[in-house]
């Protein structure tokens, strides 16, 4: 790893001492992946090492800067006012780095790709088309798509990994210009032997007995804190079960009776033995609204080009009604291999 030297430019990183404006991109990637996770465990484990020598590079990094980047309290960590500014210019350092490195090695026609993240929350199959109708449309242009977590989606971007981005929202999408592309509703997967499970549609006061299936906060705090407060301003305050991140799994647990779950509206497609899906009446409240994501002041021609060819394909009106209606149901097997990741 070489060092870079960082013209930072600005005194407040100063907090006594002399500091040394000698900074490796190693420190520079560590800071950033304990920043987004807020937890030097999960840095750890996202960056493949222990948490020591982790923990050795953070405080080297300060030292050099002579300036405390983390508010360490028992288990929680937050960013100082000075980590945050210099979370922006690291992720900008990176992104400028990865650039420098693409950009000297490969050959000039190995460059003419672009990379897409696709947010799992929703059915994959919704988006399937992508790929093929945008190798026909630029044929020179090679598409690598990754689904993930809109998380880390937009973790992505930030870092240059990805150039653009279809991601669920709400999210924290600080630094990004996003358009938004339609809505996804929730509803309710419940049993077929339910007792709500004769209503047409259901409201979540039919549900708050049920113990809820529910995910994690950190896999995306800004969808998780909407909810919430829509679950309280309904007074819902049901037991949770955690989700697993497996739809399949999920759906098996749900036609067992062991709770219920609130999935986005597309995911229907995927009928199980012994699951009812049911409307809600605060489906729209809860739905997961679906946007296009890129960095601001990205104006390359690739990315510009593909978005163009999104929002076109989704305006015509077969896109439109295959996007936002329910699709013709899918069935499958419990002993299926295929892996339907819900996480949000």
């Amino acid at each position: 790893m070489f060092n870079l030297l960082i013209p930072f430019g600005y005194r407040m990183l100063r907090q006594g001492g002399k500091m040394d404006r000698s900074v490796n991109l190693r420190q520079l990637k560590y800071f950033v992946a304990v920043a987004e996770e807020l937890s030097f465990r999960r840095a750890a484990t996202r960056l493949c090492i222990t948490q020591p020598p982790l923990s050795r590079q953070i405080h080297a990094l300060e030292e050099h800067l002579g300036a405390l980047l983390f508010e360490r309290g028992g288990r929680r960590i937050a960013l100082t006012d000075t980590g945050m500014l210099f979370l922006e210019r690291a992720r900008a350092l990176l992104r400028d780095s990865d650039r420098l490195v693409s950009q000297f090695g490969q050959q000039p026609a190995e460059r003419s790709g672009l990379n897409l993240g696709i947010t799992t929350v929703i059915d994959a199959s919704l988006f399937s088309w992508i790929e093929p109708e945008f190798a026909q449309r630029f044929p020179s242009i090679r598409l690598n798509v990754k689904r993930q977590l809109s998380a880390a989606c937009v973790r992505d971007l930030n870092r240059g990994v990805l150039d653009v981005a279809v991601i669920g929202l709400p999210s924290h999408t600080e630094g990004l210009v996003v358009e938004h592309l339609l809505d996804e509703p929730m509803v309710v997967g419940l049993a077929v032997d339910h007792p709500a499970g004769k209503k047409r549609k259901l409201s979540l006061s039919d549900i708050r007995q049920d113990h809820l299936f529910w995910f994690d906060r950190k896999l995306n705090p800004a969808y998780h804190d909407h909810c919430e407060r829509i679950f309280a301003r309904n007074r819902f305050a049901p037991p949770r079960i955690i989700e697993p991140s497996d739809y399949h799994i999920l759906l098996s647990l749900v036609a067992e009776g062991q709770g219920v779950a609130l999935i986005p509206r597309s995911l229907k497609t995927m009928q199980r033995k012994g699951v009812l899906y049911k409307d809600l009446d605060e489906g729209e409240q809860l739905g997961i609204a679906i946007a296009i994501a890129r960095r601001t002041g990205e104006q390359s021609g690739q990315v510009t080009g593909f978005i163009a060819f999104l929002k076109e394909r989704l305006g015509s009106l077969g896109a439109i009604s295959a996007m936002t209606s329910s699709p013709a149901p899918r069935s499958f097997s419990p002993s299926s291999t295929t892996t339907i990741r819900i996480s949000r």
